[in-house]
Order: structure tokens, then C-alpha cells, then sequence
């Protein structure tokens, strides 16, 4: 173990062209150590201005980025001059290690699984490609190195795609000057092997060589140099007869992800993943996260032991030193007990920061009075899915206040989305919140709080201040609460509700980046208790289904086996119970059919048969 800063660096795991990164340990109070990857620059570059804005830019931009499907950044620093970069670690395996060790065992890589991928990492790439800032200006984020080696598959089962090291944003302060490549060649788009301005489609295209990959375990193109490779690409060479073998549904997406020409690509992430997924069959269904888990514990069995005896030596020895170091830490505190934060670190984002206000929401936000409401309903008439997809389709801004005695809570919603939540019950509070969610200890908990009090200061404005989570830590812990508290009311049998226009929260919100449909595709599916659902139905098994008002919301995000679902109901309009008897699967399709009917996208009607 190597001490870094407030880090201990316990395992190398990989180098690149500009850093290494290790397998690290930070320490807090009493005892608390979290895991993380730290990304530290090669010295050879440290007199290098333009490596050192170009690392300083992927840690701009990827914080921001805060999404399941993206490897989050914590922090940006320097330690004896040396930048690092403090991100989420990921124990699991990148993309290329995968193949790896199964072409080594001779194996095929899963089709089911490679559609999961490819699913996943159009999800985070449509979350860059769209992010704004604060402001409200589209930040046109392109990755510019889509690969095996950036794609990481978690133990767990989830998949993040990684390194934003060369990504084109419009506020990086390093910029490409027109003609330079960016990006491992063999996954370079046409228009960037001619070194020509890229956009999104170009990540797509990158995207589309991966699926190939994945398909066919060989690579889409092979040239005897780089050179020569470039050259292919340029004018879209590569031997079909590669990807020929393939099933048709998956060659259609990988043709138009890889053409030649951009305007013939999809335009988005989020169309091709619902192109692919409207065609995926039963031997390409994306894996389940369960099932990915189980895969990746069976193919890295031994790394994950060797993994877990490194960490348990880590954390016995930082036990060790911290007891060793008792008493002299003692004495080297300030009267207040706090460490003194950083200074005179050109590149830290988050240091030099004193204790006070900073740019985040109060946890208990008050509700400023705001006359009675504009609408007032019960929840046995008006169910909470109904009423979220109409605020969403009038793009409405307010609070919606959810009643149900004593239980209070508030959702305030902008141009249809919801920004915030407060709850009035005692273990929503976001300390509590942490505790649960493992974050933090009962002790630390307790600890901040008094620290808190005696400095007059919020609760978050002490989690800082005490070093016991960064920002970035605190920004994300605060989006996962939000959408708990509004997913907790789909479990809801009973309420009223009031809705109050152009009511705003008194203090300024983060963009939390939650989408009205989406929380009401996981409150139906994971919350929703079944009893609702079945008796919403009961009476209309014999009743026909038809397809009525617009397009599917696209961040409904339904699967590929729901949108054909969808398809069957356009083209055959059939009844719920021949529906049911031909999926075998009734609660599924239950909540499906629901969830479409609140939403106003199917209609029940008398069977005229």
C-alpha cells in the first residue's frame, strides 16, 4: 500500500497513454473508508500544459455525468504536484477483458448479453449526449472513445461506460484543432479518421463495431498498420462476410450503426437501443442484472477471491495504522476538529472551499404558503400514474403535495419533471437516508450532526466540511433519495392530493435529471402493489385492446419484449386474457397493459365477436 494524499493506493490495475489507476482507499472519520479509483497523470507529462487541460477537462465533464450507466467522478485534486482524478470504482471487468478470457477459454460471447450491453451504454451515452448545464446550454458531449477497454462490467451485473479522457464538449478548455484523430483507431468513425468535427452519430458508430465484436468474437477490420486501417475506414471498407453469419435483426442495427455516411446512422443512443431491443427474440433478450452477475462470478471466480483477501489485508492495515496513529492525529487537529482544506492547487474544482453556503438544496426545505390549491383529488379515483403522465404532458410547473395522515409529502415539478421532494416523515431525512443506504455509520451520523449544531451549519454544509463525502458523492446520494421518496408513493392504497401552479422550492434545486415517465415505468412495475393492478383488470378480460393517443413516451424506456407487446396490440387488438394466455405470464403483462392504460396510450373496448 502506497499513502496519496487523504488516499491509500492498494492495487494498480491498469495504465494508459496518459495515467495509471489504482484500486485505492479513502479514510474519514472513526474508522470510515470508502473504495474508489484513483486516476493518476504519468509525471513524464506533468510539464505538458495541454495533457494536464485535457485531463483536467474529463473530470470536468464527466462529473457532471452523474448516471447509473457512467462511472461517476468524485473528485479532482493534486497530490505533490501530481493531478489525480477520485472516481467511483467499478469491481468488475472492462469490456475487453471479457472477450478476453473467453477467447481464451475457447467460449462465445452471450448474444442476450451483448444486446444488454449495448442497451446500457446507449442509455448513458443518450444521458451525455443530451446533458445541459445549469444554464440551460446543451453541452453537445461526444465520447470519441466508445470501446471494449471504456465499457466495464460490474460483478453485480451492472454495465458503465468510462474514461471521457478525449470527449468533445463545448466548455473543455483543451480543444481538437480540426484534422487531429481522437480515439482507438479500429473504433474511429469515417468523418474522424478524416479528422473532420464529429458528433453523436460518430459515438454510434464506435458502438456499432463494439456489437460486432461482441457477435462474431473478431474484429471488424484487420490492416497490416493503423495507416492502412484509417484508410478503410475513411471509405468504409470491411469484409461483410464477418458479420454475415449473424441473425438478420441484429446485422440490420449493426449495418446502420456502422454506415458510412452519418445521416444514414440513428440519430440517437435511445433510437438505436429501441431499434435493437423491438427486435431482439428470445435468444437475444437482454440478460437480466441477476443473470449478468451470475455470468461474470462464473468467468472471474478467481479474481473475485483474490479481489476480497486484497481488500480485507487493506482494510485490516489501515485499521492497524489508524490505532497507531491515535494520539498524534489528536494533536495535529485545529480547535475545531476539522481539517484545513486544500489551497493553492490549480487544479482542484472542489477545494478551497471554507465551511458555508454552497450550491446545493436544504434537505428540509421549507414550503413557503401558497394560497389554497389549483386541484385537489383522491387517489382512489385519480391514481398517482395517471396523475404524474398528465403533469408530464402539460409540462407543468408547481408542487404537488401527496396526503395521506399523517404522512405529508411534496413534489415539486418543472416543465413536467419532478426537481425535488420533501417528506415529513423522520427516516426520509437525508441523514437517515444515508445510514440505511450504508453511507454513512449511526456513529458518523451522529458525529456530523452535533458538528452541525455547534458550527450553525446544514447538515450537508458539515458532510463537506468533514470530509466525509465529496460533492459529486453527496449530489448522486441526493438524486436516489428524491426518487425514492417518489417512488414510495406508488406503494400508496389511499390519499389525496393537491396541486399548487408555479409553486417553486425556497431554495435553489440541482438538475437531478429525473424523467416523469421513467419513475412511472419502475413505480409500476417495482412498487405498485398487485391488488390495484389485478382490480383495475378483473373486469375487463374479455375486452378488446386498442392502440390510441400518441407515440410511446420515449423514456418509458419499454423493453424490447413490451414494444412488441405493443406491435401485437396494433396489428391484432386482442383481448386481455388471450393476451395473458399466449405470454404466460400474468402479472407482467398486468402491469404492462396498466401502466399503457393510465397513461393513455390503449383503450379497452367490447369485443363486437
Amino acid at each position: 500500500m502506497q499513502s496519496f494524499g487523504k488516499y491509500v493506493l492498494v492495487d494498480h490495475i491498469s495504465s494508459g497513454g496518459m495515467a495509471d489507476v489504482y484500486r485505492a482507499k479513502v479514510q474519514g472519520i472513526r474508522g470510515f473508508t470508502k473504495t474508489v479509483a484513483i486516476k493518476r497523470i504519468h509525471e513524464h507529462l506533468l510539464e505538458r500544459t495541454r495533457f494536464l487541460r485535457m485531463f483536467t477537462d474529463e473530470a470536468k465533464i464527466a462529473s457532471r455525468l452523474v448516471h447509473p450507466n457512467i462511472v461517476q467522478i468524485y473528485d479532482l485534486g493534486e497530490v505533490d504536484s501530481i493531478p489525480f482524478i477520485a472516481m467511483e470504482y467499478v469491481s468488475g471487468r472492462d469490456l475487453y477483458r471479457v472477450l478476453k478470457r473467453l477467447a481464451a477459454m475457447n467460449r462465445k460471447f452471450p448474444w442476450r448479453l451483448a444486446t444488454l450491453v449495448i442497451q446500457e451504454v446507449c442509455t448513458g451515452l443518450q444521458f451525455a449526449h443530451d446533458f445541459h448545464s445549469p444554464d440551460g446550454q446543451p453541452q453537445e458531449i461526444v465520447h470519441r472513445d466508445v470501446s471494449p477497454r471504456n465499457i466495464v462490467l460490474s460483478y453485480e451485473g451492472d454495465v458503465k461506460l468510462t474514461d471521457f479522457g478525449v470527449a468533445r464538449a463545448r466548455d473543455r478548455e483543451e480543444h481538437t484543432e480540426h484534422g487531429v484523430i481522437k480515439g482507438k483507431v479500429r473504433y474511429i468513425s469515417p468523418e474522424g479518421a478524416r479528422g473532420d468535427e464529429v458528433d453523436r452519430r460518430s459515438d454510434l458508430f464506435s458502438l456499432g463495431i463494439v456489437l460486432a465484436e461482441m457477435l462474431t468474437m473478431a474484429p471488424l477490420r484487420d490492416a497490416p498498420n493503423e495507416m492502412v486501417m484509417l484508410l478503410d475506414i475513411r471509405k468504409g471498407n470491411f469484409d461483410r462476410g464477418r458479420i454475415d453469419e449473424l441473425p438478420e435483426s441484429l446485422r440490420t442495427v449493426i449495418d446502420r450503426a456502422i454506415a458510412t455516411d452519418p445521416d444514414d446512422r440513428y440519430p440517437t443512443a435511445e433510437a438505436m437501443r429501441d431499434d435493437l431491443l423491438a427486435r431482439v427474440d428470445p435468444a437475444t433478450q437482454p440478460m437480466t442484472k441477476a443473470e449478468v452477475a451470475t455470468f461474470m462470478h462464473a468467468l472471474f471466480t478467481e479474481d473475485i477471491e483474490r479481489e476480497k483477501r486484497s481488500d480485507h489485508k487493506a482494510e485490516q492495515d489501515l485499521l492497524r495504522e489508524l490505532q497507531s496513529q491515535d494520539g498524534a492525529a489528536a494533536g495535529a487537529t485545529g480547535p475545531g476538529g476539522a481539517a484545513a482544506p486544500a489551497s493553492g492547487n490549480p487544479l482542484n474544482v472542489f477545494g478551497g472551499r471554507e465551511p458555508g453556503p454552497i450550491a446545493i438544496p436544504a434537505l428540509q426545505t421549507s414550503i413557503e404558503p401558497t394560497g389554497p390549491p389549483d386541484l385537489v383529488g383522491n387517489l382512489a379515483t385519480q391514481s398517482l400514474c395517471s396523475l404524474i403522465h398528465w403533469l408530464a404532458e402539460t409540462r407543468e410547473d408547481g408542487r404537488l403535495d401527496l396526503i395521506r395522515e399523517p404522512v405529508r409529502k411534496s413534489v415539486f415539478f418543472e416543465e413536467g419533471h419532478p426537481v425535488f421532494a420533501t417528506s415529513n416523515i423522520e427516516s426520509e431525512r437525508f441523514g437517515e437516508y444515508l445510514v440505511a443506504a450504508g453511507e454513512l455509520s449511526r456513529e458518523q451520523h451522529v458525529e456530523v450532526l452535533d458538528f452541525a449544531a455547534r458550527r450553525g451549519m446544514r447538515f450537508t454544509e458539515a458532510l463537506l466540511a468533514l470530509d466525509v463525502c465529496t460533492p459529486n458523492l453527496l449530489f448522486s446520494s441526493l438524486g436516489r433519495q428524491v426518487r425514492d421518496r417518489i417512488l414510495d408513493l406508488f406503494t400508496w392504497t389511499a390519499g389525496t392530493f393537491e396541486l399548487f401552479h408555479d409553486a417553486k422550492p425556497s431554495d435553489p434545486v440541482l438538475p437531478l435529471n429525473l424523467r416523469s415517465h421513467t419513475l412511472i415505468h419502475e413505480g409500476v412495475q417495482e412498487r405498485l402493489p398487485l391488488g390495484i393492478v389485478r382490480q383495475s383488470l378483473r373486469e375487463a378480460l374479455q375486452r378488446r385492446l386498442v392502440r390510441c393517443g400518441g407515440g410511446i413516451p420515449a423514456d418509458l424506456h419499454l423493453s424490447g419484449r413490451q414494444l412488441r407487446i405493443v406491435r401485437t396490440i396494433e396489428d391484432e387488438s386482442p383481448t386481455v386474457a388471450r393476451l395473458v394466455q399466449r405470454e404466460r405470464d400474468e402479472e407482467w403483462i398486468f402491469r404492462l397493459l396498466y401502466m399503457l392504460l393510465q397513461i393513455d396510450r390503449l383503450e379497452l373496448v367490447e369485443d363486437a365477436g
